[in-house]
């Protein structure tokens, strides 16, 4: 990790990491008075605890290879873990994963202050950005739909029609994105598993689903396949979520995003490891 990332080290680099430590050093003071916030009346962050207790406590949900997912010794491995592993050097702390059975049990975990961020890839929606904070995104995400081999669909549109059944992972901007998708047919939302095979079993006429994951499920079931030879319907970005009112914590996820973005990082890891085309977040 540490070689491939010098091997993308530039004057601007160095340039980066100069301003971003001035940066730092007059970061503004963090908000106050929020309910689900991590700061307090002192003006202090979160990002000072972090470094006070040396460990950084990552949310997330440990089913998504190649992104985040359990290696053969069952420890954490993917896209989000080579970045957070970053994060953590960078912090000067040490990395713990805080792995949910569930997807919806991600956000309350956060909000009942049982980890410091979530890393699964949360797309800034305007509902959940009434109770948390979003950073930058640092993963793209292209929306695909998975039809039956045998289906007689053309198009994405096709599918918005009463008695069609589209799943999707429960919680997920898939899920979302479906219900403004297809408002006339059944969305319905399944754990990552259950909503693709539901395609494949023939209990739903289409799944939609991120590209990395759909690629290996198409290459793995011969009786489905790609909508449209794999184009997406739409494109969003993952991003850090953290609990609300702590500015200072969320400008300094924001600089790192945008340092490893910049200097070429983040989008070598992503297509190295993802195996898709990196896609610039606006």
């Amino acid at each position: 990790m540490d070689e491939e990332r010098r091997r993308w080290i530039t004057r601007r680099t160095l340039f980066g990491a100069a301003a971003l430590l001035a940066g730092g050093a007059v970061a503004a003071a963090c908000e106050t008075g929020t309910a689900s916030g991590s700061s307090n009346q002192s003006g202090t962050s979160l990002l000072d605890e972090i470094q006070k207790r040396g460990t950084l406590n990552v949310i997330t949900q440990l089913k998504y290879p190649p992104e985040m997912f359990r290696d053969p010794s069952n420890q954490p491995a993917g896209y989000d873990i080579d970045l957070l592993n970053m994060m953590a050097k960078d912090l000067n702390v040490k990395l713990n994963v805080l792995d949910q059975d569930k997807f919806d049990s991600i956000v309350p975990a956060l909000l009942a202050k049982k980890g410091d961020m979530i890393s699964v890839g949360l797309v800034n929606t305007p509902k959940r950005a009434l109770t948390m904070d979003f950073s930058k995104g640092y993963v793209p995400y292209g929306q695909v739909v998975i039809v039956p081999t045998s289906s007689s669909v053309q198009q994405p549109s096709d599918l918005n029609k009463s008695g069609v059944v589209i799943t999707a992972l429960l919680g997920s901007t898939a899920f979302f994105r479906s219900q403004i998708l297809f408002p006339k047919a059944t969305v319905q939302g399944l754990e990552q598993d259950p909503a693709l095979l539901a395609v494949a079993t023939g209990k739903s006429n289409a799944c939609v689903v991120e590209t990395y994951l759909a690629t290996p499920f198409v290459q793995q079931h011969s009786n489905v396949k790609l909508l449209n030879d794999g184009k997406p319907i739409a494109t969003e970005f993952g991003c850090y979520g953290i609990r609300q009112g702590d500015q200072r914590w969320l400008n300094w996820l924001d600089n790192w995003v945008r340092y490893n973005t910049d200097n070429q990082v983040m989008p070598g890891m992503y297509e190295k490891t993802i195996q898709q085309p990196w896609v610039q977040p606006s």
